[in-house]
């Protein structure tokens, strides 16, 4: 198997320990937060970290995003790049707090602002110290933190929530607390003052990062308008017990994410580099139907399991809500394939295009809920929801062939999406919920002969090579022989070239 094949296996399989591990972790907590805080307490949670979202790449600049793109990048020094991250990080952070007494102006924010602004400043210094770590190729040490940030996490809220009973305060000071664990860790773990110190502040490579991440901005805030809106749009039309109902209902389409960015992690670095080597359309179009089989893949079985499954998942007062997954699991698959072609955009530095496609998503998302949802209440956020998610989808698909052609098997692309939305919508609407998704499973494995196959194959290959290798006691230049063969994988730095050992391959993740 092609080297640039295995390392992307092999970061998606190192990157999968820590990620399903954690999200599992966060998955779990759901029912914790739906028996001891009510509809509207839990709404009311989640929109102080809604506005989270929205602050974080405000204040930040976005400038995590530029210390992975610019940490990998073969003419930069990766301690310059850091600093440049912690200068940018420093002027927004004492700015955020600044203006922090301004958030008392919007009502729900206005008695849990220092705990909004707290969070704000942790996760962006977080992040920071995060894809540094990606940039030294510590794929280990990265996957450790997101379990220890995640464990703390649901021990905080296990002590404050059953043990204190402090309802919202308890929820929000656990993220604190699970920030701060692993901000420390990955500071002294990652020797970050032993880089700042080798470090020299180059105003060209900040400038140069600025330029970089700034379109981001935009494209983050893009994002924000169409995650978020329809939730701040709940709680102004309707009420906080509707708010709580509909962020349940959002909690099950991330499993769908916890599948999809165990993978992106990976593919994000890889994107990067093989922008800079070989740049080959046919590693891009396998990626993309083993990809986008698992999105649909996963929409489809977690319909199928979705009605019983919320039964006992969440508190009683919120069963209801199970009704509104499935359409949000569509959206979650097409929310997948954008996402898979924002890392495209990111390889290629074409942020901008990026930004674009996501605004007009935005307006559409932001117009359609201001309508439907006056007429049709949660369902009319729903639909907003899944048809940004397929605009924004759809037009990456297009605009992303400007500077990258690879075939999509379009046939599979659309029967799959017209599969996944049949299978839902009628779930939703009180059809039979095992026939529907027994011919929904039917369908799309037909529909998947080919990726199936390609999956297939590539698993064939890997076991075939590992077949072939030399019997103890062969010399190293008959080992060679094969592997003299197989292309040169490309390592961004030296460290990254000790960690591989350890850890896997230099390649670790891309956050859009």
């Amino acid at each position: 198997m092609n080297k640039k094949y295995t390392r992307l296996l092999k970061d998606t399989l190192v990157f999968a320990i820590g990620s399903f591990a954690s999200k599992l972790i966060l998955f779990l907590l759901v029912p914790l937060y739906t028996n001891y805080l009510t509809q509207a307490e839990y709404g009311i949670s989640d929109l102080v970290f809604t506005f989270s979202q929205l602050l974080i790449p405000v204040f930040s600049l976005t400038i995590y995003n530029a210390v992975l793109r610019f940490g990998l990048a073969k003419n930069e020094q990766k301690e310059n790049v850091l600093a440049g991250g912690f200068i940018i990080f420093g002027i927004g952070s004492v700015i955020c707090l600044a203006i922090t007494p301004l958030f008392s102006f919007y009502e729900p924010l206005a008695e849990w602002k220092w705990y909004l602004t707290t969070y704000v400043v942790l996760s962006i210094l977080n992040t920071i110290i995060l894809n540094y770590i990606k940039v030294l190729g510590k794929n280990k040490l990265y996957a450790a933190i997101s379990i220890i940030q995640t464990l703390f996490l649901a021990i905080s809220n296990i002590v404050l929530l059953i043990g204190f009973k402090i309802g919202i305060k308890g929820y929000l000071l656990s993220n604190i607390i699970s920030c701060s664990v692993a901000i420390i860790v990955g500071f002294f773990a990652s020797n970050i003052f032993k880089a700042l110190k080798k470090s020299k502040v180059d105003f060209k490579v900040v400038k140069k990062m600025v330029a970089f991440a700034a379109p981001i901005i935009v494209n983050d805030l893009s994002w924000w308008l169409i995650h978020s809106t329809d939730k701040i749009m709940i709680q102004y039309m309707m009420n906080d017990s509707a708010l709580g109902l509909y962020t349940v209902a959002t909690k099950i389409p991330a499993l769908i994410n916890v599948v999809i960015s165990i993978f992106v992690q990976a593919w994000g670095v890889s994107t990067i580099l093989e922008n800079e080597s070989t740049n080959d359309p046919k590693f891009y179009s396998n990626i993309f139907r083993v990809y986008s089989f698992i999105a649909f893949g996963a929409t489809i079985f977690l319909t199928l399991i979705i009605k019983d499954f919320m039964k006992i998942y969440v508190g009683s007062e919120f069963t209801e809500s199970w009704q509104y997954v499935p359409l949000l699991l569509a959206s979650a698959s097409f929310s997948a394939i954008s996402s898979f072609y924002g890392s495209l955009y990111g390889a290629f530095k074409k942020n901008v295009s990026s930004m674009v496609t996501t605004m007009i998503a935005a307006a559409v998302n932001i117009l359609l809920n201001y309508f439907f949802i006056r007429m049709y209440g949660i369902w009319g956020a729903i639909i907003g929801t899944i048809s940004a998610y397929f605009i924004i989808a759809l037009l990456r698909m297009i605009d992303s062939r400007k500077f990258v052609k690879f075939k999509v098997g379009l046939l599979e692309y659309c029967l799959n999406g017209a599969i996944v939305l049949a299978q839902t919508i009628l779930v939703s609407f009180g059809f039979n919920i095992y026939i529907v998704s027994s011919c929904a499973i039917v369908l799309f494995l037909m529909a998947n002969i080919r990726s199936i196959k390609l999956v297939v194959s590539m698993i064939g290959e890997k076991l075939k090579k590992r077949r072939a290798l030399p019997a103890e006691g062969e010399t190293a230049e008959e080992a060679k022989g094969e592997e003299d063969t197989t292309e040169t994988e490309e390592i961004p730095n030296e460290e990254s070239a000790k960690e591989e050992t350890e850890a896997g391959p230099s390649d670790n993740e891309n956050k859009e």
